[in-house]
């Protein structure tokens, strides 16, 4: 009746997934080892999104120079521009956009699942956002630019030293997502000098984190440690004195799944352990630093944005970034920009993307834990150097999540199930 009750399990989480997790249709065409260039191509005769994208100037097709009186002429007489981004804070850009750009209505949407919504307008042929403006590297590089869905556009004047033949879109900001703990409880400093502590009995039910299962970002997040699955290996043998392959969980699982690396190893644990999920990054700062909490029990240590120290700085909160712990810190995230393929309001897209890459575009975001991309551009105060901060983060790989993010997905529901029935009591 256990396995019957844990295969039935199975197939109601995997359901979920399915029902959490969009596909592309058949028909539409996804990268399966490395995104598409975005380089012209050499027959002369071009698809409908590549004729409209070189009758806009974008992607391949941009030019040399722009002429932006021409850009902002042609802008007016489109009147709007549309944005879709993963951020509440777009908002915030009304004012300066208004002021710079009073003809031209600004309309910035908080929007969830952003490549949904996208994807089904290109797919119904209904476009109604301009802008990319989303940190979903793996989808944008996987999905949408083999579909000719978004295209590039970096004005030539600025400079993203990161902005490649192979990674051509415009990059607004880095954030970064790391451990945190309650500096109430631990003054001293972080409870906890390498990740793998986190997968033993004394922190069960104590890392809080967002739900991978129901947020493609948060899974992609998590991929980034079977990336750099050696240095995990590495940080198991420092902390146990042995390889991880003698753990007593380095083996098949009653569902028939393999541990094939260190990373797979620390997500069984992870998932074994019984992580405290929460909705969002807002719970997830509750769960565990919230100020005058019962220090006589551990808080616990949370996965969560470098900028929820701002609001420990503003008195509100008391998480502290776990800075210096083995193998690593966090993972250090790109927000993209990009215009969609047949924008209603291209030329109005193409000044959005120049303001977002000037001081005023970046101040809404310019908080700890976020850096610009763009030459020239001025991050908060109080933070780490960034040359510092990358030392101790993992710079996610849109083209390694995109091909492993499923696999990583399937692994994490089945070890939530498969859970030893000595670990579940």
């Amino acid at each position: 009746m256990k396995t019957f009750g844990k295969l039935l399990g199975l197939m109601m989480l995997l359901s979920m997934i399915v029902g959490c997790t969009p596909t592309a249709p058949k028909e539409a065409p996804v990268a399966s080892e490395a995104p598409v260039s975005n380089v012209a191509p050499a027959e002369t005769t071009l698809t409908e999104a590549e004729q409209w994208a070189k009758d806009n100037g974008l992607g391949p097709y941009q030019p040399e120079t722009e002429d932006w009186a021409a850009i902002e002429a042609a802008a007016k007489k489109e009147g709007k521009v549309v944005i879709y981004a993963n951020s509440s804070k777009i908002g915030k850009l009304t004012d300066a956009w208004n002021a710079l750009y009073p003809d031209i209505v600004y309309e910035g949407n908080d929007t969830d699942g952003i490549d949904t919504k996208m994807a089904a307008e290109q797919e119904a042929g209904n476009v109604v956002g301009d802008v990319w403006f989303n940190s979903d590297g793996h989808i944008l590089f996987g999905k949408f630019v083999p579909n000719q869905w978004l295209w590039s556009f970096v004005p030539s004047d600025v400079v993203i030293p990161e902005v490649t033949p192979d990674r051509p879109f415009a990059i607004a900001r880095h954030g970064t997502d790391l451990f945190g703990y309650n500096q109430e409880a631990h003054p001293e400093g972080c409870p906890i000098t390498n990740i793998w502590q986190l997968t033993e009995p004394e922190w069960k039910s104590k890392l809080f984190m967002e739900d991978p299962i129901s947020d493609v970002s948060m899974m992609a997040k998590l991929a980034t440690f079977v990336q750099y699955a050696d240095k995990m290996a590495a940080a198991y043998k420092d902390l146990y004195g042995r390889d991880w392959t003698t753990d007593e969980y380095a083996v098949e699982d009653s569902f028939g799944m393999v541990v094939e690396d260190a990373g797979y190893l620390w997500l069984r644990k992870m998932a074994y352990n019984a992580p405290s999920i929460q909705p969002g990054g807002d719970e997830v700062d509750a769960g565990y630093a919230t100020l005058g909490m019962d220090l006589s029990v551990e808080p616990g240590i949370g996965f969560t944005g470098y900028s929820s120290y701002q609001t420990t700085l503003d008195g509100e909160l008391a998480m502290a970034p776990c800075f210096g712990i083995n193998p690593v810190s966090g993972v250090f995230k790109t927000s993209y920009l990009a215009i969609a393929n047949n924008a209603p309001h291209p030329n109005a897209a193409k000044l959005f993307i120049k303001f977002a890459l000037t001081q005023d575009g970046f101040d809404p975001w310019n908080e700890l834990g976020n850096y610009p991309a763009a030459d020239g551009l001025s991050p908060a105060e109080g933070m780490l150097p960034l040359d510092e901060l990358k030392a101790q983060v993992w710079e996610m790989d849109p083209v390694f999540d995109w091909n492993n993010v499923s696999k990583v997905r399937d692994f994490w529901a089945v070890s939530l199930l498969a859970v030893p029935q000595e670990e579940d009591d």
